[in-house]
């Protein structure tokens, strides 16, 4: 049995500091802007907001679990 976990494959590049972009197998997934308050607002990769997060990580696992979820509806 194949377990799909959103996080594998995901690479994602810090352009600037506070600012980080995602992919997985070439594709975009979004970014990542750290916010004047310290959170960290994600969005997808039409810009749409995701969420905003305490930190990078949680962030980053949301945007990973969208692009997965959006991936097998389109399956």
């Amino acid at each position: 049995m194949e377990v799909d976990r959103p996080e594998a494959g995901a690479v994602w590049a810090r352009v600037e500091d506070g600012f980080h972009v995602g992919s997985r197998g070439g594709e975009f997934l979004g970014y990542i802007d750290r916010q004047r308050d310290g959170r960290w607002l994600a969005c997808d990769l039409y810009s749409r907001e995701v969420g905003l997060f305490a930190d990078l990580t949680a962030a980053m696992e949301a945007l990973t679990e969208v692009e997965a979820s959006e991936r097998s509806r389109r399956r």
